[in-house]
C-alpha cells in the first residue's frame, strides 16, 4: 500500500484549471458541493467508472460492493502507479472524467481547489462518517481551499484502508547476536546494531533509492520532534518548521550508521522492494518498512518475524508509539452524474465486509472495532503497534506529503547524507526551503 502514498509526491506542474460543476460547465468552486444528497441506493442498473493504480485492494473492494449490490457494476480503469498522479489530474479535468478516483494527494491538491473534486461534507453528514471513520484518518483527506494545508477545510476523500511504518526484525538473527528482545529505546536499538555488526550480521536492510530511507529516518525524526510538531509541518500549518531540536541529530545518526557499516554499501542504489526481499530471505536483522510488507515478511521468515514501532527517544520511558501512516482513500469527481451511488461505495468502506477484505490483503482496517483479528505472529505485532500509535495520537502522515516535491527532496537529500556528500544541517535546510517555497 505504500504505492498509494509514494506516488503522491511526484512533482506536478501547476495547471490553470477552470472550476467545474457536476454538469461539466465552468463555474465557481462552490459548485463542487453536492446538494439534495441521498443515502438511498437505487435498484436500477448503474455503472461507475473508477480510476486506480493498485489492483489490490481496489478491485477486491469494488467486487465486494457488487456482491452486496448486484445492480452496481464498475468500469475499471487500472494503470501503473508511476504516472498515475499526473494522469489523475488529466482525468479529472477531462470531459470524460471517471466517477471515482483513487485518492492521490498531489493530484487532489491541484484539482480540488479548482472545483474538480466533490466536497463530501454533505455526504459525511448524511452517512454519519464522523462516527464511522477515525478522525485522524478523515483529517488526512481534508484540504484547505487553496490546497496548501491538510487536516482542515473540505473533506475530499474517504479512507479505504490504513498503512503504518515501523521496524520489522528477525528474531533468530537477534538471538544469534545475543540480543534477547526487540529494542524499545533508541539506545537499545543502537546497541543491537553494534552487536549485530560485531557478529557479522547485516544490521539493517535499506533501500534508499526510493522510500526506505524516508521510512527509517522519518521514524526517528517523529520521535525526536514529537508527533504534533511533525504533523503540523506535514499539514502545512502556518509557521511550522522541521528545523527543530533533534532534526539535524537524526540525520547525523543515519550518517553515522552508514559510516559504521550498519547498512549495505549498496543502500543508495537499492529499491525498497529489493531491500524487503533481502530481509525476508534472512539477510539482515532489521528493516524499516510498512504494513504493506507484512505478507512478504511473514512468508519469508515465518515465526522468526516480528514488528515494533520505532524505538522511543533516549530518556523517554514508555513514550507513545509513533509511526508514519496514511489512509488509502477515494475521491469523487465533481463531474459525475452518479454522486449518490459513488458515495454509497465510499460508505461501504467503513463496513465489516470491507474490513474483512482489507485485512485479508494485509492492510490495516479503517475501523479496528469492526475488523476481524489478523493472523497470529508478525501481523498481530503490526496491528498492536498501529493500535497503540492511533490511541496515543502518534500517527503522522508520511513526511513526503508535506509538498508536491518533498519526496524528491527527501530521497535525494537522504542519499547525500548516507553517502557523506550532504551534511545533516544542509539536508534539513533543504527540506525547509522546499516547504517554504510551496507554502509561500
Amino acid at each position: 500500500m505504500r504505492k498509494l502514498t509514494a506516488i503522491t509526491t511526484i512533482s506536478i506542474i501547476s495547471l490553470a484549471l477552470a472550476a467545474c460543476s457536476p454538469s461539466g460547465e465552468a463555474g465557481p468552486t462552490q459548485e463542487n458541493v453536492p446538494t439534495n444528497v441521498s443515502t438511498e441506493l437505487t435498484t436500477e442498473p448503474i455503472t461507475l467508472t473508477v480510476a486506480y493504480c493498485d489492483a489490490h485492494p481496489v478491485e477486491d473492494l469494488l467486487d465486494g460492493f457488487t456482491a452486496l449490490h448486484a445492480n452496481v457494476t464498475f468500469e475499471k480503469q487500472y494503470e501503473d502507479c508511476g504516472n498515475f498522479s499526473t494522469d489523475v489530474v488529466n482525468k479529472l479535468t477531462s470531459d470524460s472524467a471517471p466517477d471515482i478516483v483513487q485518492y492521490v494527494d498531489a493530484a487532489i491538491q491541484t484539482t480540488a481547489p479548482a472545483g474538480q473534486v466533490l466536497d463530501l461534507g454533505p455526504y459525511a453528514e448524511a452517512y454519519g462518517w464522523a462516527e464511522k471513520f477515525p478522525a485522524s484518518q478523515l483529517a488526512q483527506l481534508q484540504l484547505s481551499a487553496d490546497g496548501k494545508v491538510h487536516g482542515e477545510g473540505a473533506q475530499y476523500g474517504i479512507p479505504g484502508g490504513a498503512s503504518f511504518t515501523g521496524l520489522y526484525y528477525n528474531k533468530a538473527l537477534l538471538a544469534q547476536a545475543g540480543i534477547a528482545a526487540a529494542p524499545v529505546s533508541l539506545a537499545e536499538f543502537e546497541a543491537a546494531l553494534a552487536a549485530l555488526k560485531e557478529a557479522g550480521i547485516t544490521p539493517i536492510a535499506l533501500g534508499s533509492l526510493d522510500d526506505g530511507g524516508i521510512h527509517l529516518w522519518g521514524g526517528l525524526l517523529i520521535n525526536a520532534l514529537g508527533a504534533p510538531a511533525a504533523q503540523d509541518w506535514v499539514n502545512g500549518k502556518a509557521g511550522a518548521t522541521i528545523d527543530l531540536g533533534g532534526a539535524t541529530e537524526t540525520a547525523a545518526k543515519l550518517a553515522d550508521w552508514a559510516a559504521k557499516g550498519y547498512f549495505p554499501d549498496s543502500a543508495n542504489g537499492t529499491k525498497e522492494d529489493d531491500a524487503r526481499a533481502e530481509f525476508a530471505q534472512g539477510k539482515a536483522a532489521f528493516t524499516a518498512d510498512g504494513s504493506w510488507a507484512v505478507g512478504t515478511v511473514a512468508e519469508g521468515l515465518g515465526d522468526d518475524a516480528g514488528f515494533v514501532a520505532f524505538p522511543a527517544p533516549d530518556g523517554v520511558a514508555d513514550g507513545p508509539a509513533t509511526g508514519q501512516s496514511f489512509t488509502a482513500g477515494f475521491a469523487i469527481s465533481a463531474k459525475t452524474q452518479k454522486a449518490d451511488a459513488a458515495a454509497a461505495f465510499l460508505n461501504y468502506l467503513a463496513s465489516a465486509e470491507a474490513a474483512e477484505i482489507s485485512v485479508g490483503l494485509g492492510m490495516l482496517p479503517v475501523n479496528l472495532e469492526t475488523a476481524p483479528a489478523p493472523a497470529a505472529g508478525v501481523a498481530t505485532d503490526l496491528r498492536n503497534a498501529y493500535a497503540q500509535a492511533a490511541q496515543s495520537d502518534g500517527l503522522v502522515t508520511f513526511l513526503d506529503h508535506a509538498t508536491p516535491t518533498m519526496h524528491t527532496a527527501l530521497t535525494q537529500g537522504l542519499q547525500g547524507v548516507i553517502a557523506g556528500q550532504t551534511t545533516p544541517s544542509e539536508f534539513i535546510s533543504s527540506l525547509q526551503a522546499d516547504w517554504d517555497s510551496d507554502k509561500g
